[in-house]
């Protein structure tokens, strides 16, 4: 089903761009050059925090802080690491934090699961863990991620599995949700909203 563009969804699209491209410029030396797909992978990755709410199922969840945790580190991580610790000067109280083995995953607000990593399938959360899991691997909403990074074109693109993010508290903005493809379970296809 392709979806029109409205004034609401071309506003929706304005203000998630404007986000990205604000941190983008925030980062020295980042207003005077092109950006590499890994940057704006890590600057949409930092700016979903302003669109996506965690109800915690388990009340020993994460703290306030928001706490970005990776697998691996690969170009994304890196990139998200360099926009954190720009932004952190600036007086922000973000973190990233490189988790050793999942044992930690229960301080993670965002995970996310590079392709180049050894583990780019999504992991499995327990129905209690409201983790939201980011990859950039083909099907990773497929098999049970709730964001995905697809390049499409010159484009990044958004893919989101609406049903998992549910079932794991997570509440998206219908501004985020304008933007991106919602993956159907239902028929394995990718369909517009």
């Amino acid at each position: 089903m392709q979806r029109t563009k409205t004034p609401g969804l071309i506003h929706a699209q304005g203000l998630i761009l404007t986000a990205v491209i604000g941190l983008l410029v925030a980062v020295p030396e980042a207003s005077s050059r092109n950006f590499e797909e890994h940057e704006i992978k890590a600057a949409f990755l930092y700016s979903f925090a302003q669109f996506i709410k965690r109800v915690p199922k388990n009340p020993g969840g994460p703290t306030s802080t928001l706490n970005y945790c990776t697998v691996h580190e690969g170009p994304v991580e890196n990139a998200l690491k360099t926009l954190i610790a720009a932004r952190q000067a600036e007086g922000e109280t973000r973190r990233y934090t490189l988790l050793t083995d999942l044992s930690g995953i229960e301080q993670c607000h965002f995970l996310f699961q590079g392709a180049d990593s050894e583990n780019s399938k999504p992991i499995q959360l327990s129905p209690d863990e409201s983790v939201v899991t980011v990859g950039d691997s083909p099907g990773f909403v497929a098999n049970g991620g709730i964001i995905e990074f697809q390049r499409q074109g010159a484009r990044v693109k958004v893919h989101i599995n609406l049903e998992i993010a549910r079932a794991h508290g997570i509440k998206i903005s219908s501004k985020l949700l304008k933007l991106a493809t919602i993956y159907s379970p239902d028929d394995g296809e990718k369909v517009d909203d």
